[in-house]
């Protein structure tokens, strides 16, 4: 019985996940048909602002990629070669070893 109930429930969320959907679709053709010549008319400003935001967002993006990648290379070598863990950061790391799957890594 259970199981009745709970592919019905699903069936509703399903469904009314596909009608959000559809309104979100026809929605954004209709935006997109509206605001199609207005792009068409600033386009020689909306190209280069395009490419200068791309390459702006990207450069963050790596950035702090790159720094994320330096720090747990850092703390990585910091645990390899001193042999304990680096100090805990509270609310961060957990705290006690079954909470991180009871495994020790090298």
């Amino acid at each position: 019985m259970f199981e009745i109930i709970q592919a019905v429930f699903t069936a509703a969320g399903a469904l009314a996940l596909l009608v959000f959907a559809g309104i979100t679709l026809g929605g954004s053709a209709v935006v997109l048909a509206v605001t199609t010549p207005l792009f068409v008319i600033f386009s020689p400003v909306l190209v280069p602002a395009t490419i200068a935001t791309t390459l702006l967002a990207t450069g963050f993006t790596a950035s702090g990629s790159f720094g994320a990648m330096a720090v747990t290379i850092f703390m990585w070598l910091y645990k390899r070669y001193t042999g304990k863990d680096p100090p805990k950061i509270p609310g961060l790391t957990p705290s006690n070893p079954a909470a991180s799957g009871g495994k020790k890594d090298d």
